[in-house]
Parts: C-alpha cells; sequence; structure tokens
C-alpha cells in the first residue's frame, strides 16, 4: 500500500506597514535596528547630524538625521555586524564605531558622543558593551549569528541548536538521521512550536513541528523567541524559531567542507529497549560547499549552497536481536538574490529545499515520532517493516523590505511551502495485508459475502451467505 501526503502552505503577508514614532520599535522578522542619541561633550542633543551605517551584509549603506531630541532611528537592517559614523560637521570632531551587532527582530542602541573638531580628528569607540542590548523589547529568548553556531559542538543543523534558549529543551524527536528535532519550550510539546526561515512560516501543517531544517553553512541568524511574543506571529504556545539565510556580498566568498562518521567510531548498543527497534550504531558522509559575492556591487548579490548528506542507520529488532538497516539521502540545497531597487527598497528572493529520501527498514514511519518507534518484530523482518519514505521538500520566499519615511517601513512578502510523506512499498514487494480466519476462495479469489434482510436467531443478526459451489475452504487465508 502507498501513502501519500503533500502539503502546499501558501502564505501572503504584509507585515510592519505602519506609523511609528521614534520611541517605538519598528522591525520585522527579517531585520533588526539601529537607534541612539546624538549628545556633545556636555551631554547637550545634537540636531540634525547624519548617521551613517554600513556592513558587509548591507547592500546599501543606509542613515538616518537626528531629530530635534538628538534621537535618529535606522530601520530595515540585515543581522550582521555594522560600523556607525558621523562625519566631521558643524564644529564637531567625526565619529566611528565598529562591531554594532544587529539581530533579527532587536533595536541596537548605539549613543554617540560628539567631540569639539579641535580635540580630536575622529573619535574611534571600540568597547561595544552593551551595543547590541534591546531596551524596547520584554520577549525572553536569545539570538545566536553563524559566527557563533559554527564553533558550538553540535549537530549540523539549526534544529539541532534550537535547545540552547532558555526553556528550550529536548523533546525526544528525532528525524531520520537521528538529529534532535521540535525541542520543547517551557513545557509545551514540540508541535506547538512555529518555524519561520526566510521570512515564511514552515511549519508542518499536518503533524505540528517543523516543516524544513537546515545546515549551518546555509544561515546567518537565528532568533528564538520562548516568551512574551507579539500576537504577529501566533499559532504557537510553545516557541517561535524564526532563521534567516545567508547573502551574498561585494566581495566573492565561499568555502567547502565534508564532515564523516564510520560505524567503527560509533558505540554499539548496550541496553536494549523493552519495545522498539534500537539504534546500533551509524555511518555518515556530510560534504558541499557554498560561494556569495556581486552580480554588480552595490546593486545585486548571490548567494549559492549545496550540501548531500548520505547515513546509514542500523538497528537491532525485537525479533531475537535481528538486525535491519536503512539509507538515508537529503541533498540540502539553497540560493538567494538581493536585489536593491534604490535606497529605500530592497527586493529578495530565496530558496532552500530537504527533500530526503529513507530507503530500507522503516524505524519511525516517516512520522513525527521517536527514531525507533517501530518495534520490528515479525515473522519476516525485510518484508514486514521494509520501504521507501520521502518526506521533506522546497520552499521559496518572495520579499520586499521599504523604508517609506524615516518612522513608516513595509515588509511584503510572499511565501510557498512544499512538503511530502510518502510511504512506499519495497519494489516487488507482495507483502499480504489482511488474514481471514476462513475465506471461501474459487480460482485464487475470494468469493464475496451476500447480505440478506432476514433476522436470523437472538443476538446472530441478519443471515449472510456465500454462494460458492466448488469452492475450497481456506482458514488463515492472507490476502492483499
Amino acid at each position: 500500500m502507498k501513502r501519500s501526503l503533500r502539503i502546499v502552505n501558501l502564505a501572503l503577508l504584509v507585515l510592519c506597514l505602519a506609523l511609528f514614532t521614534i520611541s517605538v520599535p519598528a522591525q520585522t522578522s527579517t531585520t533588526g535596528t539601529i537607534e541612539g542619541t546624538v549628545v556633545d561633550a556636555n551631554g547637550n542633543v545634537v540636531p540634525g547630524v547624519t548617521v551613517r551605517v554600513t556592513s558587509p551584509n548591507l547592500i546599501t549603506p543606509q542613515s538616518a538625521t537626528s531629530n530635534d531630541s538628538g534621537q535618529y532611528r535606522i530601520l530595515n537592517l540585515p543581522p550582521g555586524m555594522y560600523k556607525v559614523q558621523v562625519e566631521a560637521s558643524q564644529g564637531f570632531a567625526a565619529f566611528e564605531r565598529a562591531d554594532v551587532e544587529v539581530n533579527l527582530s532587536k533595536t541596537s542602541s548605539v549613543a554617540i558622543t560628539l567631540q569639539p573638531a579641535g580635540a580630536s580628528a575622529v573619535v574611534n569607540v571600540t568597547d561595544t558593551a552593551g551595543a547590541n542590548v534591546d531596551v524596547n523589547s520584554n520577549t525572553t529568548g536569545t539570538n545566536v549569528s553563524t559566527e557563533q553556531f559554527s564553533n558550538f559542538p553540535t549537530q549540523r543543523t539549526v534544529q539541532s541548536i534550537y535547545t540552547i534558549a532558555p526553556t528550550a529543551v529536548r523533546s525526544g524527536l528525532r528525524d531520520a538521521s537521528g538529529r534532535e528535532r521540535d525541542p520543547s519550550v517551557g513545557g509545551a510539546s514540540g508541535p506547538e512550536n512555529n518555524y519561520i526561515l526566510d521570512g515564511i512560516n514552515t511549519t508542518d501543517p499536518a503533524y505540528g513541528g517543523s516543516g524544513a531544517n537546515l545546515p549551518f553553512e546555509f544561515v546567518q541568524e537565528i532568533e528564538i523567541k520562548t516568551g512574551a511574543f507579539g500576537a504577529e506571529y501566533g499559532r504557537a504556545t510553545g516557541g517561535i524559531f524564526n532563521v534567516i539565510t545567508k547573502s551574498g556580498g561585494n566581495e566573492f566568498s565561499g568555502d567547502a567542507f565534508a564532515y564523516f562518521t564510520t560505524k567503527s567510531l560509533v558505540r554499539e548498543t548496550q541496553n536494549f529497549s523493552f519495545r522498539g527497534a534500537s539504534p546500533n550504531g551509524f555511518s555518515e558522509l556530510d560534504a558541499g560547499f557554498d560561494i556569495g559575492g556581486p552580480i554588480k556591487k552595490d546593486k545585486i548579490w548571490f548567494f549559492g549552497a549545496f550540501n548531500p548528506q548520505f547515513r546509514k542507520n542500523f538497528y537491532l529488532t525485537q525479533t531475537l536481536l535481528a538486525s535491519a538497516e536503512n539509507k538515508v539521502k537529503t541533498p540540502f540545497y539553497a540560493g538567494k538574490i538581493t536585489w536593491a531597487l534604490n535606497q529605500n527598497n530592497v527586493f529578495t528572493f530565496s530558496t532552500f529545499a530537504d527533500f530526503t529520501k529513507i530507503e530500507g527498514f522503516q524505524a519511525n514511519n516517516g512520522q513525527n515520532l521517536p527514531l525507533s518507534n517501530v518495534s520490528g518484530f515479525g515473522a519476516n523482518i525485510n518484508e514486514s517493516f521494509n520501504g521507501i519514505n520521502e518526506t521533506g521538500g522546497s520552499n521559496y520566499a518572495f520579499r520586499l523590505n521599504s523604508t517609506i519615511t524615516p518612522n513608516m517601513i513595509g515588509e511584503f512578502s510572499f511565501g510557498l511551502h512544499l512538503q511530502r510523506n510518502n510511504v512506499i512499498p519495497a519494489e516487488g514487494l507482495n507483502v499480504p495485508s489482511v488474514t481471514d480466519n476462513f475465506a471461501l476462495v474459487s480460482s485464487n479469489a475470494v468469493l464475496p459475502v451476500t447480505s440478506t434482510n432476514i433476522f436470523g436467531a437472538a443476538g446472530t443478526g441478519n443471515i449472510d451467505f456465500v454462494y460458492a459451489p466448488g469452492a475450497q475452504l481456506a482458514r488463515n487465508y492472507r490476502r492483499s
């Protein structure tokens, strides 16, 4: 029997199109903000000062002018490390602060103190302690950048580091490659979370949990919200997991990588489970490359990545510890185009996919369940539990980030999430799926039962019969 499930999650969103005052947070799920106050050496506010920010992750430099209260705000900034600059003017020396971190959905505060022009030519501030503390939000959680999680000793997918956030713990759920997935946040179950990748909702609409996964090399930053998040996210009683993929830059860059694990490096099963098949080691190859750069500097960037992963899982089943195995193939890929239409409008198209194919012993039957859910208890392990399970899918995101006025921004996004869950018997396998206590068989076919409206003895119901001249009575007859 073949079971096929294909899900299309279509989302058309218009976000953050609103008028904001300078004191109210204004950012989207894919960008952050830098704000602060410009003062002189005596602490007096300085209006009319142009503040400029640049970053390797920002396709076009952005700027803002301090208002009558000395406050400035620069919106719609992709996550990354920024440089904040003020040119010498109005009798003041130039100002520069490097390594200002901007995070997803966060506001980084940078106070600017201008010195008199005669005091020094340029004021360089290198101490950035507290610069990325968002004082405008009471949301709990954490942000993790690619520079951080690339050095973590964890499994190499975004799902495996979700538990870094406070109150987020392992749920016990794993994917076909044995990696952690769908953590529990604040006591909620894994399927009660909400998952957003590149601004589109990739939560599995059939079973809950995450409907997509990505390797480290594809990801720029992960934002994890564990409490007090805004109503615009919704559909979650657990946490919000917001992921943004990498973009290109004005300089070409890339890398190639390869990781492998042999079965001899994995310990064998020491404690056999009382139910379900027990994992008994694995071997794995994880290799790929990524590259990004300019199609036209300061105008159009590209990023592309390919990361095929191959894994073989070994099991001991409940049938006298009989061995079983399966092969898992996941050719991860991602691509992104970033186009600066003008100074105030940036268009982004991104796509990524995690098509997975599991051939052999179906340990978890393709469901969002622990890896050893299937017991493997049967007369013939290969016939009873072998097959093909196809999961994962592709995603497409179109987004326009616009700065309409200094106090008004808009994010317009259109997303398409395609997901599959196909369970297919092994090719050429003829496994009986129904066993009758007895049947009347003629020419290798079960003869049909004819129902009547004649009521039989008390408690026996209506009388049914089988017209079967020359048929044979078969006990425990198995049919597909």
